[in-house]
């Protein structure tokens, strides 16, 4: 009993012991940021480079480690070429014993300085244009290059003068069009983006709806009201208007009598394929007739009625019609279709 009670005496002192030591933490703090990208010596990446490998040392110095390991790191996110090029500065370090990591960062900031970066930005800012960029992209673009120009405190009438002038032409005509327009910048260019978004879904939306007509150079709009091409039951029949001249008087196609004899079966006109109820006699198609000899591909004679060569039958007849006629009728079967 007395060995077990100095036993247990023991340990609770032990447990106070440890329970009143100062605590100490040897472990670093995990990294926050994410490791930037190596350096590979091109000067328009360095601009990006720098000021992430700058704020990785500000954030997560102390997890990365001592000045020795600070200094080896962004020695280590440098490509091979760009090392050869510090290689004096780690030399130094190691012989003094000074290990400061910014020696690295000055001597490549001596080497891709350009003393014309504000100028050259000054001059791109005059001449970037929309082109077929979306707004936002111009817009992204145009903010990028202000800044490295320092444009930001350029007056913002000089701001807006710039951005127009790089609007597509559409934007341009939109903005002229509107009655008041803000004179600060900040509000220009949100209305500036509002008019982009509109003119995108307004193209977006005309483009759907357009078809393109078989044997024919252009495209027409899927209106029910483009009278450019009237369907007539199973026949396409374009009504030819060239230039502003009127139709010429259309005929039907050739049909075989098991054809019409199918139409008719059907309740069909058997000269058109129209089932809007109306007959031969009363379609708007002049019944087929070969081209007589002589005359030139693609006109025809007045048919004779009921006159041999016609591909309607004898009970049905011819069937003439003026010009008006033709187009008045053509219309309406136009008008009443089902599109």
């Amino acid at each position: 009993m007395r060995q077990q009670d100095s036993e247990i005496t023991f340990l609770r002192a032990q447990v106070v012991a440890l329970s009143t030591r100062p605590h100490t933490n040897n472990s670093r703090p995990k990294p926050s940021l994410p490791d930037p990208e190596k350096f590979n010596g091109q000067a328009y990446k360095f601009d990006t480079w720098l000021p992430s490998i700058e704020a990785k040392l500000a954030v997560d110095g102390e997890a990365i480690g001592s000045d020795v390991a600070q200094f080896y790191y962004v020695y280590l996110n440098l490509e091979g070429a760009v090392q050869a090029m510090v290689l004096p500065q780690l030399a130094q370090a190691k012989e003094s014993g000074t290990w400061d990591y910014q020696t690295i960062l000055d001597q490549l900031s001596r080497v891709h300085f350009n003393p014309n970066k504000i100028r050259e930005a000054a001059t791109k800012l005059m001449h970037i244009n929309q082109g077929t960029d979306s707004i936002y992209a111009y817009l992204a673009k145009f903010e990028r290059v202000l800044y490295e120009a320092k444009g930001q405190d350029y007056p913002d009438v000089v701001k807006i003068n710039y951005l127009f002038n790089g609007l597509s032409q559409t934007l341009k005509d939109r903005l002229a069009q509107q009655l008041n327009l803000p004179t600060t910048y900040t509000e220009y260019l949100r209305t500036v983006q509002q008019l982009g978004s509109r003119a995108s879904t307004t193209s977006a939306t005309h483009t759907v709806g357009h078809r393109h007509i078989v044997g024919q150079g252009h495209t027409h709009s899927a209106d029910k009201m483009d009278l450019n091409l009237v369907d007539i039951g199973a026949l396409d029949v374009a009504l030819n208007i060239v230039d502003g001249k009127p139709p010429q008087t259309r005929r039907a196609r050739s049909t075989t009598r098991e054809e019409r004899e199918e139409l008719r079966k059907q309740g069909k006109c058997c000269r058109c394929g129209g089932d809007d109820g109306h007959w031969s006699d009363k379609c708007p198609l002049e019944p087929f007739r070969p081209a007589s000899r002589g005359s030139s591909r693609g006109s025809w004679r007045k048919p004779v009625d009921g006159g041999s060569g016609s591909d309607d039958e004898s009970s049905e007849g011819g069937y003439s019609s003026e010009n008006s006629d033709f187009m008045g009728k053509a219309i309406a079967r136009a008008r009443g279709r089902k599109v």
